[in-house]
């Protein structure tokens, strides 16, 4: 996903004034939203000056498309890696669903802040769209191709749509329990649930797997 308002660095140091950049502004989206951090908070984070950020991006919009770059090129790598079919050879679909519900709750709760700021932005902004949905794509395949080979064992009259909306329905509950918990009442009771295994048994019956 090129930003093509982005200046990419030329040398090593501007690669690693970007990162650094970069770090800056996710942990500062730890505890506000990207609407609410300003540039300055974020540059002093970083060591930079704000007169260094404008050489390299055009405004602030320009480091969350960024950020929204190299955040779901990690998703990519982290779906390919617990998805991976030679993983699971030789084992079940509840293998793969812990597995894979293991990994989701560990993401959203590690990079809470970001994915907020992201999702909430997403709502308007086609750019961070397009990463999404390009994401959201892989890991509904990677997860079909993994258990593709259990669906005989499924009780779901359309096991592939289920593995699909399954996935929609995980993802909906990572969302709402923890990046947006404080619209629930008591959302301290079901975080100090094993989320991970109650994602796992909520997705395992609505397959109906065994």
């Amino acid at each position: 996903m090129p930003i093509s308002r982005f200046r990419p660095p030329q040398q090593h140091r501007s690669q690693e004034t970007l990162d650094r950049i970069l770090d800056a502004a996710e942990h500062v989206l730890d505890s506000k939203s990207f609407s609410e951090a300003t540039l300055v908070e974020i540059m002093e984070q970083a060591g930079v000056t704000v007169g260094a950020f404008y050489r390299r991006f055009p405004d602030k919009d320009a480091l969350l498309h960024l950020m929204d770059e190299r955040f779901f090129a990690e998703l990519y790598q982290r779906g390919d890696a617990v998805l991976d079919p030679d993983r699971w050879t030789n084992h079940t679909a509840p293998d793969i669903v812990r597995a894979f519900s293991g990994e989701a709750v560990d993401m959203y709760r590690q990079r809470r802040g970001l994915l907020r700021s992201l999702l909430l932005r997403a709502r308007i902004d086609p750019v961070i769209q397009e990463s999404a949905r390009g994401v959201n794509a892989h890991v509904t395949a990677g997860l079909t191709r993994v258990l593709r080979p259990h669906m005989a064992g499924m009780q779901h009259p359309e096991p592939q749509r289920a593995i699909e909306l399954g996935y929609r329905m995980m993802v909906g509950a990572l969302r709402e329990t923890i990046l947006f918990s404080e619209v629930w009442p008591a959302p301290g009771a079901v975080e100090a649930m094993n989320l991970a295994d109650e994602l796992s048994r909520m997705y395992l019956g609505y397959l109906g797997a065994p």
